[in-house]
């Protein structure tokens, strides 16, 4: 992407492509919101509501993010602000959630209305997720994992609002609890993922394989 330099008509010079380092900031963003949602999903009993990540969700989660998506379309990278904005925009939903108690509400006839309406939710997020891993297959192994983590993580969270519900039960259920673990791997892939972009031989003594699945012709 090229633009004017100042005072100099008919001149151009070319952005430097930031797309690994605003990946980095987004997928830190997007990890330590999740490991913190997940600890909780995965049966914390100090934490029997997540409201301590509605202001990551808001501003670390969701507004990073959405400014990473934002600079990804700018460098023109059309996977990474697809991914980075949407899911910024999931957090900012989440949080939305709780700030405007869009599910506090109570149907007599269907004890678990709040959970399936949860449920959908999820379900859209999943599928989501899913096209998102088909469009990142020849990238590398290390965002295919986080990947694979991340659509476990959102199916058993899914399942956990429509199935082993109870009216006896406080906290998450198995399945949400399951989910729960799979996020915090998926936290910690997607942190390695970062780290992966940020940690060179210019600023470290080591740096982190992704292996690479692009099969480039040489």
């Amino acid at each position: 992407m090229t633009t004017l330099e100042e005072g100099k008509s008919g001149e151009f010079r070319t952005f430097e492509d930031t797309s690994p380092k605003v990946a980095s900031s987004g997928l830190c963003a997007f990890a330590l919101t999740t490991f913190v949602l997940s600890i909780n999903n995965s049966g914390s009993y100090y934490l029997q509501l997540p409201n301590i990540v509605v202001g990551l969700a808001l501003f670390y989660g969701g507004l990073v993010q959405l400014i990473a998506g934002l600079w990804h379309l700018k460098a023109g990278n059309t996977f990474g602000a697809t991914a980075a904005g949407s899911f910024g925009a999931f957090w900012l939903s989440y949080a939305s959630n709780f700030i405007f108690r869009l599910t506090d509400f109570y149907i007599p006839e269907d004890p678990f209305a709040v959970d399936h309406a949860i449920g959908i939710y999820l379900l859209a997020w999943t599928i989501f997720t899913f096209l998102l891993t088909l469009a990142a297959l020849k990238t590398n192994g290390a965002t295919l994992l986080l990947f694979f983590f991340l659509n476990t993580a959102m199916v058993l969270l899914t399942l956990g609002k429509f199935y082993q519900l109870s009216e006896d039960v406080k906290g998450p259920n198995g399945l949400t609890k399951a989910g729960g673990v799979f996020g915090i791997l998926t936290s910690l892939m997607a942190w390695y993922n970062a780290f992966a972009e940020l940690i060179t031989l210019e600023t470290s003594y080591f740096t982190l394989p992704v292996y690479d699945l692009s099969h480039k012709r040489r």
